[in-house]
């Protein structure tokens, strides 16, 4: 299936300070790191120097010693270990195919991992277009996620598991959804010209561009946003790399009377200065953040949304834009963005009669593939492919450890220090990934490959002169991958990429 032009598919046989007034609309410098004090314990061990601190930076048994943050006082991070059972999963991508009829080669073989033997996705999406309250869960991960957070919020992390459970399970809340989605479902285009110029699957994209502000993220900032509001949560801190997120976030906190603060990376914000200056015209507060090493980035914008949301916990609601940080917060993620995949999967259903033979998309965060992939995890007949900016490839490149609140895998060295990344896509740059993605990819269940700024630049070109269509940079990442896979599956497969607006939109 498709989504923005960020994703492809494809069918085939994220200084310490003061807080400030949340109601001054002002971008503020946020730029100190957190820093764990070694102990020599084991992951499940390890202490924080803050608890505004804990639990968000790089911990394993060999951390480095590092100064303390400004929060005062020393507590116990608590690791709760993720399960091996059942996970679904959705991301976005390419579908190619060409023909209604099966192709009739075998299936290529998949891992026995049991991925691939878990009980079939149940959607949330109907036939008629109304939501049905899902089975909640919230395993999957195997050996990572977890929650590694200082105890001055673990008390809100455990209120927030048990209220999300209740409330997903309401009827009323999914009404209470629908008449903010309804009419939202993005077009799935069958993209003729980039078919032909492959020479096999026919590819689909998800048009995800076509989201208000171009973002692929608008299910879950929905679904969040309505939590927070039913929990009596009047803030909203959130972080972004690519701004038409939090210019979303932005703009549906003030339909629900929200106040909203958005961090992000300060390379990322004097980039896009203007999009920047409508984020606050709409009645946010941006605060901008930077890595120790310099780096404003995602990253940089995820630990201190943490950080902010740790300080405030309180008043206020951590809307995590990546499927990443301590548990439940990579579940609530997944849960709304899954209905990408399910819309993916009606969508090419009605199309062409069945579901795509793979489906390929960008991975950063690992947001798009969370959603896209989800509803079809189960399925080992479809394959799943995932693309890396080469210089930000945490499923390629990195190594086990624990970074803002989770264990995953990351970039790091053998001192386990993290290291810089770098993509032409702020939403690729991150030196880090989900840990559910990070599972799928150990499981073998999902094909991950890398693609450098060049192949990225070309995969953007290729889609404006062929498709007629501006994908975003990250989404550009994947467009070589899928005509790739278009040329191996043959003209009877069907491959499908989603789509983003372009930074800057």
């Amino acid at each position: 299936m498709i989504r923005s032009l960020r994703r492809f598919l494809c069918f085939s046989s994220p200084k310490s300070w003061e807080p400030t007034d949340p109601t001054t609309h002002g971008t503020e410098k946020v730029e100190d790191a957190i820093r764990l004090r070694p102990d020599g314990r084991t992951i499940a061990q390890a202490r924080v120097a803050s608890p505004c601190l804990e639990g968000l930076g790089s911990v394993q048994s060999r951390t480095p010693s590092v100064s303390p943050s400004s929060c005062d006082s020393s507590t116990q991070t608590e690791s709760t270990n993720a399960s091996d059972g059942e996970t679904r999963a959705t991301t976005i991508s390419t579908v190619i195919g060409n023909t209604f009829t099966p192709p009739e080669s075998p299936a290529k073989p998949t891992s026995t991992s049991r991925l691939n033997t878990i009980t079939p996705y149940t959607p949330i999406l109907q036939v008629d277009g109304s939501l049905r309250a899902p089975q909640v869960t919230f395993d999957g991960y195997g050996s990572y996620g977890g929650r590694f957070a200082p105890e001055s919020i673990m008390g809100f992390l455990y209120e927030l598991t048990s209220f999300f459970e209740a409330t997903v399970s309401d009827p009323s809340f999914w009404e209470e959804y629908t008449t903010f989605q309804r009419d939202r479902a993005t077009p799935l285009h069958m993209a003729g010209k980039l078919t032909s110029l492959a020479g096999g699957a026919t590819i689909w994209l998800k048009r995800e561009d076509k989201n208000e502000y171009g973002s692929h993220k608008t299910r879950n900032i929905i679904g969040q946003l309505l939590l927070a509001r039913r929990m009596g949560r009047s803030e909203i801190v959130t972080d972004c790399a690519s701004a038409k997120h939090g210019k979303f976030t932005a703009a549906m906190c003030a339909r629900l009377g929200l106040r909203c603060v958005v961090v992000i990376g300060a390379d990322d914000a004097s980039a896009q200065e203007q999009d920047v200056l409508e984020i606050k015209s709409l009645g946010a507060k941006v605060l901008t953040a930077r890595t120790p090493s310099g780096m404003g980035s995602l990253r940089a914008a995820i630990t201190e949304a943490l950080r902010y949301a740790v300080c405030n916990h309180e008043s206020a609601y951590y809307l995590m834009g990546s499927p990443v940080g301590p548990s439940p917060l990579p579940t609530l993620a997944r849960t709304f963005q899954a209905l990408l995949g399910e819309e993916v999967a009606a969508q090419m259903h009605e199309a062409v009669g069945r579901q795509p033979d793979a489906l390929v998309t960008a991975v950063g965060s690992g947001s798009g593939a969370i959603g896209l992939f989800r509803p079809f995890l189960h399925d080992s007949s479809i394959r799943l492919v995932g693309v890396e900016a080469a210089k930000a490839a945490a499923l390629t490149d990195g190594g086990l450890g624990v970074l803002q609140g989770a264990r995953t895998l990351l970039l790091q060295n053998h001192d386990g220090q993290i290291l810089d990344s770098h993509s032409i896509s702020p939403d690729m740059n991150l030196s880090t990934v989900g840990p559910e993605v990070a599972h799928w990819k150990d499981s073998g269940r999902i094909e991950i490959s890398t693609a450098t700024d060049t192949v990225a630049l070309d995969g953007f070109r290729n889609l404006q002169h062929h498709e007629g269509i501006l994908p975003g940079l990250d989404s550009s990442h994947a467009v070589a991958k899928t005509l790739d896979l278009a040329k191996e599956l043959g003209p009877v497969a069907f491959l499908l990429r989603v789509n983003d607006m372009p930074r800057g939109y």
